[in-house]
């Protein structure tokens, strides 16, 4: 299953802390923001800015 993960293009890195790799975060804030409703949609782009200035 790990040897599945690695070639799925999908699948998420996580760095040694914990946290999800900023590129995946960025990604999957992206992804979100396109299928909520406007008040979550304003609020994922407060976090997307707010993981644009952890990088």
């Amino acid at each position: 299953m790990e040897k599945d993960l690695k070639q799925n293009p999908r699948s998420m890195k996580w760095e040694r802390n914990g946290e999800l790799a900023s590129k995946d975060l960025s990604d999957l804030i992206d992804r979100l923001k396109n299928v909520e409703n406007e008040c979550n949609s304003s609020e994922l782009s407060r976090l997307s800015t707010k993981s644009d200035n952890i990088d």
